[in-house]
């Protein structure tokens, strides 16, 4: 992790460098969540050579930490073997898996190959089943969770999607698994501002934060995200929520086909093709210019693989009024 450390500093002196990507390595998914778009995409993925030398371009252009994520990306055959590549490269490796598809060779095979495996998980067996639109998943995904836990190599923790039909189940189930995990995540639902069905009213999500947050001072380690991202999640469903986002400066994604986008929720903010294209060359470019540009466009989210690392670069956040307005303290 002193690469990483190097990446902050960086930072610091006002230098930022992309440090963090998102592989959304395959669209195929086998599971049929409702706010999640990717099950319903056909698109073509990279060969195996493809992304390996995707995987080296990363790294070699000083990307330090890499979450293969999809759609579903347990369904590539090749994903232990990507992942060891990255590795190898010196890559903190993170995968964000539904955790259906484990069997105790897979677990086995995925637990030498990645630092940490993000498992979804919503909530008890109804609401799961439910958010993720096939039955019997929150039973696979406590079997899988169990053998994963078993081999004791990475980090095992669950990623929650928070949602109003979710609330009153976040915190017993975080109780529930403690002990049994590593660490618990969550992130609000995607994309701000959330579909009114589904979001949670500003003394609900207040109320949530202070919860987690009285929970992260007991277990530190155990809820991993930042105090400030915590903070901020007590904001989300408030109206002027307020925005961080460095999509194209300190993170990117790289699609199923290999392109590299600033950020996969602006669709409008593809840089290029590297699978054509060295990244050193587009991340340099024009086009690069254009998709940060396009960003700006965005109302914001609080998207762990986005907010999270603004947060860890920048600081402390300092909210200054009850509209969210703040500062970031260097």
């Amino acid at each position: 992790m002193i690469k990483l450390g190097e990446a902050f500093l960086s930072y610091r002196l006002g230098k930022p460098r992309l440090a963090y990507a998102v592989y959304c390595c395959t669209a195929r998914c086998n599971l049929r969540c409702g706010f999640c778009e990717w099950w319903k995409k056909r698109e073509p993925e990279l060969s195996t050579q493809e992304a390996l030398r995707v995987i080296a371009e990363l790294a070699d252009f000083g990307v330090r930490v890499l979450d293969f994520s999809g759609g579903e990306p347990t369904l590539r055959r090749d994903l232990s073997l990507l992942a060891s590549k990255a590795r190898d490269f010196g890559v903190f490796t993170i995968l964000s898996t539904n955790g259906t598809l484990l069997n105790a060779e897979k677990a086995d095979e995925l637990s030498k190959s990645f630092d940490v495996i993000n498992v979804s998980l919503d909530g008890f067996r109804e609401e799961h089943d439910a958010s993720r639109g096939v039955q019997g998943t929150y039973e696979r995904v406590m079997e899988g969770l169990k053998l994963l836990s078993e081999r004791k190599r990475a980090k095992i923790g669950i990623d929650l999607t928070i949602t109003r039909r979710n609330l009153h189940q976040i915190i017993p189930l975080f109780k529930e698994l403690f002990g049994f995990l590593d660490f618990v995540s969550f992130q609000p639902i995607l994309p701000y501002p959330a579909p009114e069905s589904l979001a949670l009213k500003p003394k609900e999500a207040m109320n949530l934060a202070e919860d987690l947050l009285s929970m992260k001072r007991a277990h530190p380690s155990y809820v991993a995200p930042l105090e400030s991202y915590i903070r901020l999640l007590g904001y989300y469903f408030s109206p002027n929520f307020p925005k961080i986002c460095d999509a194209g400066i300190l993170y990117a994604m790289v699609d199923p086909k290999g392109f590299l986008l600033a950020c996969n929720l602006c669709g409008e903010s593809f840089i290029g093709d590297l699978t054509l294209h060295s990244l050193k060359d587009l991340w340099y470019s024009e086009a690069r210019e254009k998709a940060v540009e396009a960003t700006l466009s965005c109302a914001g989210c609080l998207s762990q693989c986005t907010t999270m690392v603004s947060l860890a670069h920048r600081g402390k956040v300092s909210f200054l009024d009850f509209q969210g307005v703040f500062k970031l303290k260097f």
